[in-house]
């Protein structure tokens, strides 16, 4: 690729919002790292968008300006896409506070899944401030490459994106929504419909590279004319009795809970991505680092148990990213004595968490050996025992590894909401007669168990 082409072009689709547009134009200056061209298309704005938006282009270099005379809706990014030059094309809503780095970290996942056509800057759950985020979960699913994850997407993954070049040259542009209430929406639905047909996955980020600060309660309380109309020209979403139905249920729900942890402290938290249960209710009461890392409080769980029982020897089933791990290692360094057997069958995910407790310098309480659990030999008797490998194995995990349980010995089982997990448990429990069970109602289920022999 020519080295004086942007790597990175964006098309910024503005109507009517100079405040946050604003704030979008600036925040995204302040945090591009990488050669890039934007194309600012504004809708035929009736406010004061047109000065923000030529002060912006002054100052800011491979910026330009596109001015309509007429609202034409979504299909106005058509034009900037035709302008495009980067190896990665980028589309902006004009309510949007970059983070940075953002644009560095889409493109290592596109260069890191070859299957990535369309990759959405949010996480794969609303964040608390954003009105209805509570309850809202896009239907995802995790897929890790090169120890990077992306949550793939069942539907759309919405306007705001980055999508590859090969995309275009495939003739994939964007399409507008019938006029409704004066307001013209992309259809971001069949733009990612046509770029599944085109053999590519659309996804979302790990956690949010982007504020979605056009759909905050307090974005909305200050502009509520504004919505009320947007949201009467969506009936797809239920239309003005839908927003205020949500803004009535936030009121009433209680405060989203503090995200901190002392043992991740520079982490992203997410809330907790697990559906209502009867076992757990509120599930995002909860935080995350990932769909397949244990909960915040559970990881900080371990923690606290590992520093009680003052274990000697630990031994954990799919390390996956090495967040437990590196708990329970902390933990035994803290205690000034013991080990943790750590083994993760998967080469790329071994070598992610071999790294994280190598930058923890936390070596000399791991071993992380990349195998299948039920081919590894221990030969020493097991105090802690925590299985949270493939759910499909943890019964067998279990027998294979009884016969080296001290006696007293703690066995953690996660996820024990899973019908193989919590079917298993109960085989061992009835079968081995030899556990004392305590169950916790977490989002994704777990129990805590001593052995007697």
């Amino acid at each position: 690729m020519d080295k004086n082409l942007p790597l990175i072009s964006t098309v910024v689709l503005n109507w009517n919002r100079a405040e946050l547009l604003f704030k979008t134009l600036e925040s995204y200056k302040k945090t591009l790292s990488v050669p890039y061209e934007i194309f600012i298309i504004d809708n035929a704005s009736s406010d004061h968008s047109k000065a923000i938006i030529n002060d912006f282009c002054d100052k800011t270099p491979h910026a330009n300006a596109i001015f309509l005379p007429n609202n034409i809706g979504g299909e106005a990014i058509n034009i900037g896409l035709e302008k495009a030059l980067g190896k990665f094309i980028h589309i902006s809503e004009n309510d949007l506070e970059y983070l940075p780095n953002w644009a560095d970290k889409a493109i290592d996942l596109f260069e890191n899944f070859p299957s990535l056509g369309q990759l959405s800057l949010f996480g794969p759950l609303p964040t608390d401030e954003v009105l209805g985020g509570v309850g809202a979960i896009p239907p995802s699913q995790l897929r890790h490459s090169h120890g990077r994850i992306v949550y793939e997407l069942s539907k759309n993954s919405g306007t705001s994106c980055v999508i590859r070049r090969e995309i275009l040259e495939q003739g994939i542009r964007i399409h507008s929504l019938p006029e409704r209430e004066g307001i013209i929406f992309p259809n971001d639905g069949l733009l990612s419909r046509d770029i599944k047909k085109a053999g590519y996955i659309v996804a979302r980020f790990e956690h949010d590279l982007v504020i979605n600060v056009g759909h905050t309660v307090k974005e909305l309380k200050n502009r509520p004319e504004y919505y009320l109309k947007s949201y009467r020209a969506k009936p797809w979403f239920g239309g003005e009795a839908k927003l205020k139905e949500k803004l009535e249920k936030w009121e009433k729900t209680n405060k989203p809970p503090a995200r901190l942890s002392f043992l991740f402290p520079n982490k992203n938290r997410l809330r907790e991505k697990s559906r209502p249960s009867t076992e757990c209710s509120e599930p995002h009461l909860w935080s995350m680092l990932d769909e397949w890392t244990p909960e915040i409080e559970t990881i900080e769980f371990f923690y606290t148990i590992v520093r009680l029982i003052k274990p000697v020897v630990c031994l954990e089933t799919g390390a996956w990213r090495g967040f437990l791990t590196q708990a329970i290692a902390r933990a035994l360094q803290q205690n000034g004595r013991g080990k943790l057997i750590s083994l993760e069958k998967e080469a790329d995910i071994y070598a992610v968490a071999k790294r994280r407790i190598a930058e923890k310098e936390l070596e000399d309480h791991v071993t992380i050996i990349q195998t299948d659990s039920l081919s590894f030999t221990v030969n020493e008797k097991l105090d802690l025992l925590i299985l949270g490998s493939d759910v499909e194995i943890r019964l067998a995990e279990f027998w294979h590894f009884k016969p080296h349980l001290n006696k007293k010995a703690m066995i953690v089982f996660q996820d024990t909401h899973h019908p193989q997990v919590n079917n298993g448990l109960h085989e061992i429990v009835v079968h081995s007669g030899k556990l004392s069970i305590l169950s916790f109602p977490t989002p994704r289920g777990l129990v805590l168990c001593q052995y007697s022999e």
